[in-house]
């Protein structure tokens, strides 16, 4: 075993003895059918932490014939595949994580000549007794290889595209990586020899103005996983059996990690956040802290095309619609709003919904990035929503009618076209923004479900948090008294009286003149 051909498997038989563990071998079975066809050059890209060097150590482990992974495989999917025991530990496997190469302060720009050294050294001494092999490119090595002994070679290659992410601004570098895999595996003299290539990253495989140079890879992207979606992070059944096991609240997991949306599997939670969460026992932020994060910062700043605004309208629970065609799957600065939604879709920090072509924000993990990525916003212009929220949710404690209504009638103003104005959706997406502050102390729900009807919005202590329960009711030219009257019809306040303390209720109304008003009322609970 070596460093990068055939590196054994060990880190697989490390990644299964976590009690954290989810089974998804199953993506072999899938790869076993492309083995040795024109199918077999694969690009799976997916959100920084879900599982990509899971599924990259997991494949090396199970193809690499120089170990025997049947003991570490058999309670596994795979192992029930019809094609299991044709293809395990059958084949040279080369393993490279790009993002390594690029540690202890060595000189990026000798990155492609140090990979290939390492790897053909190798080579070189695992068939040392075939000629010349040190003298000749990788590509050409490797056919050689091939044509004396037959061996066939799987590339497993993790975090491919590591060389656009720190170094973005390098043209010369990432031309350099992207001819050398081109060369590599387009080749006729080694096309033979090539069984099947694994490439994993967080972006799709890079494009330049006229078509890619890697055109013959297949895409499975977190915009469009097709039918590697269920491997694409944690299923809910999945989520449901840790919870389970760690006798951990399902609804709080479902909270903090869910949202990314799938056109078959509708829903996947953040593996790596799921996991950390089940081993230490406690909900939170684990996957935002990431290098990843100052680039929302930045994306956040430069307001390209008016981002702030739909960004602080999908903090409010909007959705909105982009285009993802003109991406060119690079991390220099975005050319347009829709591309830079569309790279926040493929980091993880927005879901994409394909059947609409909408980004919206998935999770309150994420949520949590936007709002700390806001309060460190350094765009001159922008409206600060921490500091306007935090007085919004003190005047609604206080109950300072005058200054809710006037905080919404400003914010209605500045957030919302005069086409969708006269829209209660639009309301609540206001609304929404201005509880931002409250999402430390509160769960905010949107069109909950109370017996008789659902309250616009409702306002939810977290777990060990000793404020009331807000419940916020909407109307269009309407005397604000009907939005209090509705609460009480539609007994909102029984609905939340077994659970909670003091209740506020909120009623906010707006006419055709767009004239704000408010009321709120104040029920305490009997104290013994």
């Amino acid at each position: 075993m070596g460093r990068f051909l055939n590196p054994g498997n060990s880190g697989f038989e490390r990644i299964i003895s976590e009690d954290t563990y989810v089974d998804k071998t199953g993506i072999i079975g899938y790869l076993n059918q492309w083995l040795n066809k024109s199918t077999r050059y694969v690009c799976v890209s997916r959100a920084r932490r879900f599982g990509k060097t899971v599924a990259a150590r997991t494949i090396r482990a199970y193809y690499d014939n120089s170990c025997d992974s049947h003991e570490l495989f058999a309670p596994y999917e795979i192992a029930r595949d019809p094609s299991y025991e044709a293809h395990i530990n059958k084949y040279d496997v080369i393993g490279l994580d790009v993002q390594a190469f690029f540690q202890f302060g060595q000189d990026h720009q000798t990155f492609v000549e140090r990979l290939v050294m390492a790897v053909r050294d190798e080579v070189c001494k695992k068939w040392s007794s075939i000629d010349g092999l040190g003298e000749m490119t990788l590509a050409d090595a490797l056919a050689t290889v091939h044509l004396e002994t037959g061996a066939k070679f799987i590339f497993v290659i993790d975090e491919w595209d590591a060389v656009f992410r720190y170094y973005p601004e390098d043209d010369d570098l990432q031309k350099d990586w992207i001819h050398f895999l081109r060369d590599l595996f387009k080749q006729e003299d080694i096309d033979d020899a090539v069984a099947l290539v694994y490439m994993t990253g967080i972006l799709p495989v890079k494009k330049y103005k006229t078509q890619s140079s890697l055109n013959q890879f297949r895409e499975f992207s977190m915009l469009r996983p097709l039918v590697l979606e269920k491997y694409v992070g944690f299923l809910p059944a999945e989520v449901d059996a840790l919870c389970e096991k760690f006798d951990m609240d399902r609804a709080e997991a479902t909270e903090w990690y869910d949202g990314y949306m799938l056109p078959h599997e509708h829903h996947v939670y953040n593996p790596c956040s799921v996991a950390q969460a089940m081993t230490y026992r406690s909900y939170g932020s684990y996957w935002t802290k990431t290098d990843t994060f100052e680039s929302l910062l930045d994306y956040i700043n430069n307001d390209l095309d008016g981002v702030y605004q739909d960004v602080m309208s999908m903090i409010g629970g909007e959705y909105i619609e982009i285009d993802t065609n003109s991406y060119d799957n690079s991390f220099t600065a975005p050319q347009c709003k829709d591309d830079c939604f569309t790279l926040l879709a493929h980091i993880g920090y927005l879901a994409y919904d394909a059947t609409t072509s909408q980004v919206f924000i998935p999770n309150e993990e994420v949520r949590m990035a936007f709002r700390v990525a806001l309060q460190k916003c350094s765009w001159p212009d922008a409206i600060k929503p921490y500091q306007r929220s935090q007085k919004f949710i003190k005047a609604i404690h206080a109950g300072d009618s005058a200054t809710v209504a006037r905080m919404v009638e400003e914010t209605h103003q500045y957030m919302t076209s005069v086409l969708s104005y006269n829209n209660e959706n639009a309301l609540a997406c206001v609304v929404s923004v201005l509880c931002f502050y409250a999402e430390n102390s509160y769960h905010v729900i949107r069109e909950f479900p109370t017996g008789k009807g659902f309250a616009d919005i409702v306002l939810l202590p977290k777990k060990g948090v000793q404020k009331p329960a807000i419940v916020i009711e909407l109307k269009f030219n309407k005397d604000v008294k009907a939005a209090i009257d509705q609460i009480h019809d539609n007994q909102y306040p029984g609905r939340l009286a077994d659970f909670y303390g003091d209740l506020i209720l909120v009623g906010i109304s707006y006419d055709k003149k767009k004239a704000h008003d408010c009321a709120i009322e104040r029920l305490e609970r009997e104290r013994g």
